[in-house]
């Protein structure tokens, strides 16, 4: 499989994404740390010239022009001279006092470009002054400036700097990005070529999981936890196919050698009307087999659990119980209750049913006569249990796992009748109600117990 380019990866295209979006944030927070910082400078400059405005014409209404002029001349002559400029013009531009003459007679603020000594204007932004006029009586205006050059310098240091960071965001975003993307190609071509050694044959190969368990690890996770899956039930798809192949070969070849031998010999009307009940009884064996094989089915695609509802077990364990204590009874065999009352679960009232028939048939079939048989049925709140002990042979350590698999017998004969489907349908129907089923001791016999903690969703 060609691999994908570079440029075509989410997750570069993700990065480039958000790189683009954070280089606009960037901007953004730029431009208005320039506004703001050149705004903040530009009122602090203002205030200070305001200021110095009012002393001024407060010596004017004091002592009129000559202190004026006086007091202009003081400042001009000292070492405060370099940040203010003065100047005091008439109704005709004529400048009275001072040296600054490059504002018009108008009150208010303005800005005018400072000249050189040489008549010139200054370099472009050098001698920007931010001026005040104030009217003064007998038509006299009041100009006092002061240079912005340090607002622009501020401004110009905020955009250098911006626009330094703009590039190391661009190198180091680009270099993130880089990484990212070959992170994530690595990734996904591990995927790759494990999924291709799997669509090749071999079903136990796992896709890869690095330590970090990111979104790509924990969907591997899912993935190898699906195939596991699939991997079990492929294998109980031929485990049940051999099983199928051998547990009908004998009830078949049965079915054959009588038929058979019927039709080479002659016989009486009653004999051919055994033979053939014992074919039909043959073939309602085989039927029974492959009904049990699609009810496991059934059961194991989950499609009962949309009919899920509320029932009470307990009336369950009792009925059938009741249902099975005479046939216990026959046999010299009792059964001792210990039923909780009113235990609810939710499920299906047939399954559960079925269940606990099974379970219970299994320790009456199995048990030698005389053999006490218990049920308990209990409720914590958190985990509900079902419980089948009997006194009987009890099933060595070894088998407990093995006899829910399907068409599995401890009587290797088959004498006994059966099809070795009855625990593997308790074993499905305890998974579909989100429930375990375990199996131990019972110094001496054996102890089944099923576990239903929580409700399926």
């Amino acid at each position: 499989m060609k691999r994908p380019s570079l440029v075509d990866t989410t997750s570069f295209k993700l990065s480039a994404l958000y790189l683009g979006l954070f280089l606009i944030s960037f901007l953004a927070i730029g431009i208005a740390v320039y506004l703001l910082t050149t705004h903040t400078l530009e009122q602090q400059l203002k205030t200070s010239i305001e200021i110095e405005a009012n002393r001024l014409k407060a010596e004017y209404d004091s002592g009129g022009i000559d202190e004026l002029k006086d007091e202009i001349g003081e400042v001009e002559a000292g070492a405060l001279h370099t940040f203010f400029a003065y100047g005091v013009i008439d109704q005709n531009g004529e400048l009275i006092a001072g040296n600054l003459n490059e504002f018009n007679p108008s009150a208010g603020w303005q800005i005018a470009n400072r000249l050189s000594p040489a008549g010139k204007p200054a370099q472009e932004g050098k001698g920007l002054l931010y001026i005040e006029v104030v009217p003064l009586p007998g038509n006299i205006w009041l100009g006092v400036g002061h240079g912005g050059e340090a607002i622009l310098e501020a401004g110009e240091a905020v955009i250098q700097a911006f626009l330094w960071g703009i590039v190391l965001l661009i190198i180091l975003g680009t270099a993130g990005g880089l990484y990212l993307s070959r992170t994530f190609l690595k990734k996904i071509e591990g995927i790759t070529t494990s999924t291709e050694v799997i669509i090749a044959g071999d079903l136990k190969h796992r896709l890869p999981v690095l330590t970090n368990r990111d979104e790509l690890d924990k969907l591997a996770l899912l993935l190898n936890r699906m195939l596991d899956k699939i991997g079990t039930l492929i294998e109980n798809i031929q485990q049940v196919s051999n099983d199928i192949a051998h547990d009908l070969r004998t009830p078949l070849s049965h079915l054959k050698f009588r038929l058979e031998e019927a039709g080479k010999r002659e016989l009486s009307a009653a004999q051919y009307k055994e033979r053939i009940a014992f074919a039909i009884e043959e073939v309602d064996g085989i039927l029974d087999t492959f009904s049990a094989l699609l009810r496991i089915s059934q059961i194991e695609s989950g499609s009962r659990r949309s009919g899920f509802k509320t029932v009470d077990l307990s009336d369950i364990v009792v009925s059938v119980t009741d249902a099975l204590a005479p046939v216990a009874e026959e046999q010299g065999k009792s059964i001792v209750t210990h039923i909780e009352q009113d235990v609810k679960l939710t499920g299906d009232k047939e399954l559960l049913a079925q269940l606990v028939f099974n379970l219970l048939e299994n320790a009456v079939k199995h048990t030698p006569g005389n053999t006490p048989i218990e049920i308990a049925l209990q409720s914590s709140g958190v985990a509900t249990q079902f419980i089948v002990a009997d006194k009987g042979p009890g099933i060595a350590e070894a088998y407990r796992a093995k006899i829910f698999q399907r068409f599995y017998r401890l009587e290797r004969s088959r004498t006994t009748p059966g099809n070795g489907l009855g625990l593997s349908i308790v074993a499905a129907i305890a998974d579909l109600h989100g429930g375990t089923i375990a199996l131990a001791d019972n110094h001496p016999g054996l102890k089944a117990v099923v576990t239903f903690r929580s409700p399926p969703d």
